[in-house]
């Protein structure tokens, strides 16, 4: 990766109107400098509909950027905000060798999980059932014991069972969001607190004031399979936001492991939020656990 333009010209860039992450990804695999910042060169390189005004307002008024770069990201580091660009080391290494990996990534907590060995992500419906969020405590506390960190979007239902039973195990815990400084869901503002007073993570690829809209909760899906070595879908319908993180798990090469649900006494079996569990089994793209076969799922991850 380049490292001849300083984070902070990089975030500069970022500032401009029409400059976007390729654009960014560009420059930095062509490996010029601030030095090279023409109007020829940047032309070459910044793409979209908005380009020629973002070269002329890069060649004319850079150094007004660079300005607004520098005074934000003070504001961040006052907000205990951490910027992490993709040259800068802490940038997680399983971001390097996904599709589409951030630029930037805005953390809050323990950094050194951006690198932990061990992660696995537990995800799923809002609407779980009483035996899915069970099961997403017994599988986050099975793996905690194991040295894994629980990785998942803080989400009601499933997502929150999860980060809760990595805490409830004295565990770590990272959730990735949309906005690390504006929670959202906005139930969920004290299990973030927790998450972080208890050694964890919460990190973000956007720039705190970012609305969760829903394309953004879709795009951040990536980012959950990406840090994970596994991903342990719970509960969920054959559509949804758990089945995108699903698909960028396959796309990301990343294992899946589905609960075998129909072997829990009085599981429902009419529930629609199994059907996709049951589909992934069916399709041989996720392997069924259950209590019994938990070392196994382990050794294979």
């Amino acid at each position: 990766m380049n490292n001849n333009i300083a984070k902070e010209d990089l975030f500069a860039l970022s500032l401009v109107e029409g400059v976007g992450a390729k654009s960014i990804k560009n420059i930095l695999d062509a490996g010029i400098s601030t030095q090279d910042f023409d109007e020829d060169t940047l032309s070459e390189y910044i793409k979209g509909p908005k380009k020629a005004t973002a070269v002329a307002a890069i060649v004319d008024n850079f150094g007004q950027y660079q300005e607004q770069a520098e005074h934000q990201i003070n504001e961040l580091e006052g907000s205990d905000i951490h910027l992490i660009c993709c040259t800068d080391t802490e940038y997680p290494f399983l971001y390097t060798r996904i599709p589409d990996p951030p630029v930037f990534l805005y953390a809050r907590g323990n950094l050194e999980l951006l690198n932990h060995k061990k992660n696995i992500a537990i995800i799923g419906t809002r609407k779980c059932s009483p035996f899915g969020k069970d099961i997403a405590k017994k599988t986050a506390k099975r793996f905690v014991a194991a040295g894994y960190n629980i990785v998942s979007g803080l989400a009601l239902g499933i997502d929150t069972a999860a980060h809760e039973g990595a805490l409830e195990a004295q565990g770590l815990t990272t959730a990735i969001l949309v906005d690390v400084a504006n929670i959202f869901p906005q139930e969920n503002n004290g299990l973030a607190q927790q998450i972080l007073n208890q050694n964890g993570l919460l990190l973000a690829e956007n720039p705190p004031g970012t609305f969760a809209l829903g394309g953004l909760l879709v795009t951040r899906d990536r980012l959950q399979s990406g840090l994970s070595s596994a991903v342990f879908p719970i509960e969920t319908d054959e559509k949804g936001g758990t089945m995108h993180t699903v698909r960028f798990a396959e796309e990301q090469n990343r294992l899946l492991f589905c609960p075998d649900l129909f072997s829990i006494k009085d599981y429902p079996r009419n529930f629609d939020k199994s059907n996709g569990i049951i589909k992934l089994i069916k399709e041989k793209r996720a392997m069924a656990y259950n209590a019994s076969n938990y070392e196994e799922v382990i050794e294979k991850i």
